[in-house]
């Protein structure tokens, strides 16, 4: 939701910082994920946050990691959708929020939908950074089949990895569920057109 949001303010508003606010939200994709989980080591593990050993962490750094992912698909489908059809239906009555809620986001579901996936399914297959912020009494799943095929457990290694497998399709589907309208949101348009 952030990356769209971020997408929706690069392409379709204009405020002093548009640019260094699209550069800086794209930063973080440069940086090696080693890089950053001893970023967040460093900054998250004395007072006033301490975050270290907790889920909250490990959530902040996925979202945090992979959101140029959802910012430059929005800003891409952004960019081929055009601005008419929001201003219609602000001429009609619809404020901003409105217009982004029921016209927008509807046009960019598909790739919304291609960010959350991508983003659920690099978090769950990352390790650079995730090794250095999970504490010791909770173990990664992929981290875990590293450790299997290190000490040459084959077979248990295999079973995670399905076992992965099955988590992701899983959430892919529930995704699919809970983002309408992802495969048809320029279509619904040209039929209204018509």
């Amino acid at each position: 939701f952030l990356g769209m949001l971020i997408a929706f303010l690069v392409v379709r508003t204009s405020f002093p910082g548009k640019g260094l606010m699209e550069f800086t939200s794209i930063l973080n994709f440069a940086v090696p994920g080693t890089v950053i989980g001893i970023g967040y080591i460093l900054a998250f593990n004395r007072p006033p946050v301490v975050l270290m050993g907790t889920l909250a962490i490990l959530v902040l750094n996925f979202v945090f990691r992979y959101i140029p992912v959802g910012i430059q698909s929005g800003i891409a489908v952004l960019r081929q959708i055009d601005p008419s059809i929001e201003e219609a239906a602000q001429n009609l009555g619809a404020d901003r929020m409105t217009t982004f809620r029921k016209v927008t986001l509807p046009i960019i579901a598909p790739a919304f939908f291609s960010g959350l996936v991508f983003a659920f399914v690099r978090a769950m297959t990352a390790i650079s950074a995730a090794i250095f912020l999970v504490s010791a009494n909770w173990n990664l799943l992929t981290v875990q089949i590293l450790n299997q095929v290190g000490s040459g457990r084959l077979g248990v290694a295999a079973a995670f990895s399905v076992i992965l497998v099955v988590i992701v399709v899983t959430a892919m589907a529930v995704i699919a569920r809970l983002v309408p309208g992802r495969t048809g949101g320029m279509a619904a348009i040209r039929i209204q057109e018509e």
